[in-house]
């Protein structure tokens, strides 16, 4: 189970750097990813879809390559799009760089 979730989120995370966006959070199985924060990014939108996308096809690419096509090994991609406050958040012993927003929370 370790050695599948270290090449899904290095996936991920290859993926989404290579669009222009960055990894926030990965919560379990679940990964934030940002673009637009904090550098700024033209088309952030187009970035995200294209990200989405290329993740879906080298998913594919992993399970196939494993013989494990078909797999209850699924990949859902959600995006959302919305103005965002994004800073260091927390509490006076802890603070992470992240995003709060309606989106957010989709």
């Amino acid at each position: 189970l370790l050695q599948w979730h270290h090449r899904y989120l290095t996936m991920i995370q290859d993926t989404v750097n290579a669009q222009k966006g960055m990894v926030d959070k990965i919560l379990g199985d679940r990964v934030l990813c940002l673009w637009n924060v904090p550098r700024r990014c033209s088309l952030a939108e187009v970035c995200a879809v294209r990200a989405g996308l290329a993740m879906a096809a080298k998913w594919a690419e992993v399970l196939a390559s494993n013989g494990t096509s078909g797999s209850e090994l699924k990949l859902r991609v959600g995006i959302a799009s919305s103005t965002v406050t994004f800073g260091n958040f927390g509490s006076d012993t802890m603070k992470v760089f992240t995003v709060v927003g309606e989106a957010v929370e989709q």
